[in-house]
């Protein structure tokens, strides 16, 4: 170990990138580089440090013990790089660069779009890039500062976030409009479970949060009846116009379809689902100004 040759911010990037992304490739593509330069950043950090730091195994990629021992420091080392660069933007009021925003599912689809058109006419000389990925890959970025801020559908619990509600949604079940169920009106939960519908695929928290819901209302557990599980909002939304089957979907998702007609809302008796989605930053951590005024923007300040 050569302990006068300091350790480079790049490669403790890799490193964590690695960690997280468990594969070369994708940790290549998460930092901008080839795999082959991702591959000689950690030989020369195992080189330096005098160990190894990762192992491959047929799940990808493992920490060693000593990988494990620089993984927290490493994050830290990187927040302060980070902080750093945020402290001496605000004081010289940087206005441009490159702010990439996380989004979930539903908001990175249909909700971020049109936040970010609005933010790009304001400040045309910040470039965008958009991360997406489920609430908790977001939630998980950010409190690993990988993301200043995101966009996700559900209210952070017990981690420290700042947060506030920017949007709503509202999932509805929607048909298409030759379906049986398209020109009845409002049905029961019993008349509903009669038809098979499109659904997410088991162990899928919009599934889950859905039953629970109908299950709330009908006072026993209720296990929607699927012919088809979809892995994706887009899927599904694609099977019910192909005449699949009815599904439950974002009021965000189907909004063009229930204007042009194609997909009608099958309303259930006393079924009310509304979210919120909630911008979200960790507390405590100085914001770039392109970040905060993302942030007021969205808050209409």
């Amino acid at each position: 170990m050569d302990l006068a040759d300091p350790l480079s911010i790049r490669q403790l990037e890799v490193f964590v990138a690695l960690v997280e992304q468990r594969s070369f490739t994708k940790a290549a593509h998460h930092v901008g580089l080839s795999q082959s330069t991702v591959s000689g950043h950690i030989a020369d950090l195992e080189r330096r440090l005098g160990v190894m730091l990762v192992e491959r195994d047929r799940g990808g990629v493992r920490m060693t013990s000593a990988g494990e021992a620089l993984l927290r420091p490493a994050r830290e080392v990187l927040r302060a790089e980070q902080t750093a660069r945020i402290a001496v933007q605000q004081l010289t009021g940087l206005t441009s660069g490159l702010l990439v925003v996380g989004g979930s599912t539903i908001p990175a689809s249909y909700f971020l779009p049109e936040l970010f058109a609005r933010f790009h006419g304001a400040h045309p000389q910040i470039a965008l890039r958009l991360h997406a990925g489920d609430s908790g890959e977001i939630l998980e970025r950010i409190e690993a500062a990988d993301l200043e801020i995101g966009v996700v559908g559900v209210a952070p619990d017990g981690r420290e976030f700042e947060h506030f509600p920017i949007g709503r949604d509202r999932l509805m079940l929607v048909a298409r409009h030759d379906h049986p169920l398209a020109s009845v009106g409002t049905v029961s939960i019993q008349a509903l479970l009669a038809h098979p519908l499109v659904t997410r695929e088991k162990g899928s928290g919009t599934r889950a949060a859905t039953e629970q819901a109908l299950a709330e209302l009908a006072g026993e557990p209720v296990e929607l009846p699927s012919v088809c599980e979809m892995g994706s909002t887009e899927s599904m939304r694609a099977a019910v116009i192909a005449g699949l089957g009815p599904a439950f979907l974002s009021e965000l998702a189907v909004a063009s379809e229930r204007a042009a007609g194609t997909l009608v809302e099958v309303p259930i008796e006393g079924f009310s689902f509304a979210r919120e989605f909630h911008l979200v930053a960790r507390k405590k951590t100085l914001l770039s100004p392109a970040a905060r005024a993302f942030m007021d923007l969205a808050r209409g300040d």
